[in-house]
């Protein structure tokens, strides 16, 4: 037993792993989090496990996702294998000695790729059974195609170092310490292996050859060729810098071509890449800095932060459609005041209340008033949404929209109301489009995550090299024209238009109004981007103490601050992507203002849109009450108001330490449902008319009521934070409309607004 207890612990397989947990745990740290991913433990909430176990490509999930996103895996094993090789080939001598040093390294050092790799088909199995309801052979034969890919691409990488790396019995060591030697960090590595190998060898007794054969290690003979083993490392080592910048090129490459469906590969597949670097970037920085790589690391961080300081390296994401040229918005409180003067105020007042009479000419009596909100969360929410308002906009005989007068909102969920919006004012030109066809909510449920992710690779993590021109003027491609391209191809092009587009038709109130409503990071201020000025949103307006004291609504009409720069060119779908800049996915917009006014998701603010639909209320509360016969303001939300409460108990010391901080961020959204609650209250208090809040809400726990799918009728999972849903997510989101409270509502707005007609 001790012979064989031995025989393991001192084997060249093991004796990598103990190193790697010994001495490289930052290249651990990689799989780790490739693991975490993998088993659901890293954030679950967003999607990141389902991006891997249900990769889409080309909009489906195939053997060809599978087998790319092996493509990568294979890239991201080799970059393990070379860091590894770079940082502990040294210790193990008697590689120098062998026939394929670098492959017969790789081969023994394969236990963490095999192990997650294993780890890895089970879990596409477990997910294709579970969740996609597949029998075990299709899930198994879909899950294959991974290693397939993982096999192919490791097999090309080795192909290099089978053709150029040298050994003992191919090269003399003066000749390789001759071609290597020239260069100074050459002479240093050399001279730093030649110590090494002598006080630092680790003891190994055998290894795996290429044929899978044991092979014993004699540690005696070795010991007399170190001198031209430490060569030929070094000429192994430069081999596998040069596969590195290779590996850099291709990625630099394929990002000149990534607007081209076929090249927008999974985005596990871009995420595996980005490992590759890493992986590739900690060996490098450990193999030239040896015990001062941490040091050097810091050091390089403060170096390329600073740069960024100095506008070397930062970069500026531009809002597609302004004038960037021109001289900039001085942004300071000076020129807020001027955009809420009295003047300013009565006039977009006055604009409004054309919009509003229009809208009442519509009608023989007073109708009812929608105000429409729709909450923020990425593609589920704009799934939501547009699945509810096909319901609703149906169930009513398409009279939720003749009655809807504003929407507001933020993020997905004013993705999938804007789209809608689209789809009536077309059919008011053609009515032979069908609205309700289930094809439009299938387009906006169609990914728009993999263009993203593989841009932020290829693109804005380097160099922007690309541009294009738009409304005049040009502009650097980034993961934010990535993101527009995508979600206007998804949608078929129908908001491919400028906010100027807009204008009439909601001046003569053929479609509702839409205050779209990103977020200043300079100041927490509010930006309102609509087509005709709106002043008026703003707290300098409100005498109510009450509600200026929750408001807090300080605000800047987009318009009217960047006249000068061409507001009304802006880009429709650049003004979405403002409203719904989910952080670090899709990049903050920087405006032409000085100091540059950095706008971010609307969310942040207010998530649920109810603070700016109270607001536009209390402007023309006169109005609204003399011509209507009452308001509905109709919350369209992606997540269950007064959610359980869950009770921690045993905190670990970091949950201890992380739970204040985190538990705030978290229940931020009840933070928010809390004072949208007092806004309500209090509007009903001012507001002379009857005022009602009905909401539409997205549960996932619902009980399925088709019988095809008796399997499922469980307590489901939320759909992911994602711009990527899986099909068992989105059979989800579309069966939440049939929840006994969402039909409820249905029902009693039907009965609401068939009453006015």
């Amino acid at each position: 037993m001790k012979k064989i207890f031995h025989s393991i612990f001192y084997s060249f397989p093991f004796q990598l792993v103990l190193n790697h947990f010994k001495k490289n745990q930052l290249l651990l740290l990689c799989w780790v989090l490739l693991f975490s991913v993998i088993n659901g433990g890293f954030a679950k909430g967003l999607g990141i496990p389902y991006l891997f176990l249900s990769p889409e490509y080309l909009n489906e999930v195939s053997f060809q996702s599978y087998f790319i996103v092996g493509l990568t895996l294979g890239g991201l094993i080799v970059a393990f294998n070379i860091a590894s090789y770079i940082l502990d080939g040294y210790k193990f001598n008697f590689i120098g000695i062998i026939k394929k040093p670098f492959s017969n390294f790789s081969l023994n050092n394969a236990i963490i790729p095999l192990a997650f790799l294993i780890n890895y088909i089970i879990q596409i199995i477990n997910y294709q059974m579970i969740y996609e309801f597949m029998e075990f052979w299709p899930a198994l034969s879909l899950a294959l195609s991974l290693p397939l890919g993982v096999f192919v691409s490791i097999f090309i990488l080795q192909l290099y170092f089978w053709l150029t790396n040298k050994d003992f019995r191919e090269v003399l060591a003066e000749r390789v310490e001759r071609r290597i030697k020239k260069l100074t960090i050459g002479r240093i590595a050399a001279v730093k292996y030649h110590k090494d190998l002598k006080t630092q060898q680790a003891e190994v007794i055998g290894y795996f050859d290429l044929k899978f054969r044991w092979i014993k290690v004699n540690q005696k003979s070795n010991q007399k060729v170190f001198n031209v083993i430490t060569g030929i490392f070094d000429q192994n080592h430069l081999n596998t810098v040069i596969a590195e910048i290779f590996i850099f090129v291709v990625i630099l490459v394929l990002g000149a071509f990534r607007e081209y469906p076929y090249f927008q590969i999974p985005a596990a597949a871009s995420a595996v890449l980005f490992l590759s670097i890493v992986l590739m970037t900690i060996g490098a920085i450990t193999f030239w800095f040896r015990s001062w790589a941490i040091t050097g690391a810091i050091a390089i961080f403060f170096l390329i932060n600073y740069l960024i300081t100095i506008d070397f390296l930062s970069k500026t994401h531009y809002a597609h459609g302004l004038n960037y040229k021109t001289e900039a918005v001085n942004y300071n409180q000076k020129t807020i005041d001027k955009l809420t003067s009295p003047k300013a105020l009565a006039e977009d007042k006055a604009t409004t209340l054309k919009i509003l009479n229009k809208w009442r000419g519509q009608f023989n009596e007073k109708p009812k008033m929608v105000l429409l909100t729709a909450s923020g969360g990425g593609q589920r929410a704009a799934y939501w949404t547009m699945n509810a308002l096909q319901n609703a906009d149906s169930i009513t005989n398409g009279n939720l929209f003749k009655h809807t007068v504003s929407i507001s909102g933020a993020s997905g969920g004013l993705i999938g109301a804007a789209y809608f919006r689209e789809l009536k004012y077309m059919q008011k030109k053609d009515k032979t489009i069908d609205i309700y066809n289930p094809k439009y909510l299938s387009n906006i449920g169609k990914e728009a995550l993999n263009p993203i992710i593989f841009s932020l690779l290829t693109n804005d993590i380097f160099i922007r090299y690309q541009y294009f021109d738009y409304g005049g003027y040009s502009y650097p491609k980034d993961r934010g024209y990535a993101f527009e391209q995508k979600l206007n191809k998804n949608l078929d092009g129908v908001l491919d238009k400028r906010l100027i587009d807009y204008k009439e038709a909601e001046l003569n109130a053929e479609i509702p109004m839409l205050f779209l409503a990103p977020t200043s990071v300079n100041d927490g201020r509010k930006l309102y981007v609509t087509p005709n000025s709106s002043s008026y949103m703003s707290s300098k307006n409100i005498t109510n103490d009450s509600l200026n004291a929750l408001m807090d609504n300080r605000s800047i009409d987009f318009l009217r601050m960047f006249k000068n720069q061409d507001a009304e060119n802006l880009s429709f779908l650049t003004a979405l992507r403002m409203s719904a800049s989910f952080p670090y996915i899709t990049p903050n917009v920087n405006l032409p203002s000085e100091p540059s006014l950095e706008i971010m998701d609307a969310g942040l603010a207010d998530n649920f849109g109810v603070s700016d639909a109270v607001l536009f209320l209390y402007n023309f509360k006169d109005w609204i009450s003399e011509n209507t016969s009452g308001v509905i303001i109709l919350t369209i939300r992606d997540s269950k108001k007064a959610a359980i409460i869950d009770k921690s108990r045993n905190l670990s010391i970091l949950k201890k330490l992380s739970t204040p901080i985190s538990n705030i961020y978290s229940n931020w959204t009840n933070v928010q449902d809390t004072r949208n609650d007092l806004l309500i209250e209090y509007a009903s208090e001012w507001f002379e008319g009857d005022l009602i809040h009905a909401m539409l809400t997205y549960d996932a726990g619902i009980a399925f009521s088709d019988d095809s799918l008796s399997k499922l009728k469980h307590i489901e999972e939320r759909a992911s934070l994602n711009w990527r849903l899986t099909g068992r997510e989105k059979y989800n989101i579309r069966n939440a409309i049939n929840s006994t409270e969402n039909q409820k509502t249905l029902h009693w707005l039907n009965q609401s607004l068939s009453s006015d007609d």
